[in-house]
């Protein structure tokens, strides 16, 4: 995701995971607990969604906006061109809570990101806010807990689909957050090292896990996000890897619209 105030301690980029995965060794280790995918946003510009998809990648997000105001330039295109490369294909909003209500941050989300969720393409999945902005609590919910609850109460009223929203948070900016949080589905980040595909993102702070456990390794995640500095064919430049908890069936049957 985009990063202008994004702090994690004690975490470094592993090299390890910045690397391009082939087909047949991504196909291998679909054995295991996690399926890989990625997170793009108009920083990687043209996006070949085509070799993505062949290098092995099952899913991806795409920034849709940020704030109020702000429009991914390439939103559209990514969203169009990985479905059509056979992506399932999240869109996600860079929330600020400073900016004011969520309610307007969630109708600006929907009115450029609603027409490309869809409950028949059988491509799109449950949208997602990200959650690294950390410099006050616009209107008045008084925490960021109920700041987010409020963005994904307010995006349901747009539409009559069944929507799950996920949050993205650090490990150690969940601090930040309660347990009440846990009605959004978890995306963590946490560049530890680990396999993506074996290991998970609970070993840094995690006594801030707000999702159930608040032992080290637990298995309380939807979406971990690996790497910032990922490589793969398609993309020109790093991009963000992620893993998700659980089979491409599950995927689409627990996080597709």
């Amino acid at each position: 995701m985009k990063r202008s105030t994004f702090i994690q301690t004690s975490l470094g980029i592993v090299a390890a995971v910045a690397l391009s995965f082939g087909a047949t060794s991504v196909q291998a280790n679909n054995t295991t607990h996690s399926l890989f995918g990625i997170d793009v946003s108009s920083y990687q510009g043209y996006v070949t969604w085509s070799s993505v998809k062949a290098n092995g990648a099952s899913w991806a997000f795409a920034r849709a906006v940020e704030g109020t105001a702000s429009v991914d330039s390439d939103f559209s295109g990514n969203m169009s061109r990985g479905k059509g490369a056979g992506m399932q294909m999240g869109a996600y909003d860079f929330c600020y809570p400073a900016e004011g209500c969520p309610s307007l941050q969630a109708a600006h989300f929907w009115s450029v990101a609603g027409g490309t969720i869809s409950g028949s393409d059988g491509k799109s999945l449950m949208p997602m806010a990200d959650c690294e902005e950390f410099t006050g609590i616009g209107c008045s919910e008084g925490s960021y807990t109920q700041w987010y609850l409020d963005w994904s109460a307010d995006l349901k009223t747009h539409t009559s689909l069944t929507l799950r929203p996920v949050i993205y948070v650090s490990a150690c900016n969940a601090s930040y957050l309660n347990s009440n949080i846990s009605s959004m589905g978890a995306w963590i980040a946490d560049y530890n090292g680990e396999s993506l595909y074996t290991g998970n993102p609970w070993t840094t702070c995690c006594g801030d896990c707000r999702w159930g456990s608040t032992s080290c390794n637990n298995n309380t995640w939807t979406y971990w996000q690996v790497s910032s500095s990922g490589s793969i064919g398609g993309v020109s430049g790093a991009c963000d890897f992620d893993a998700y908890n659980g089979t491409l069936s599950e995927l689409i049957s627990w996080q597709g619209v």
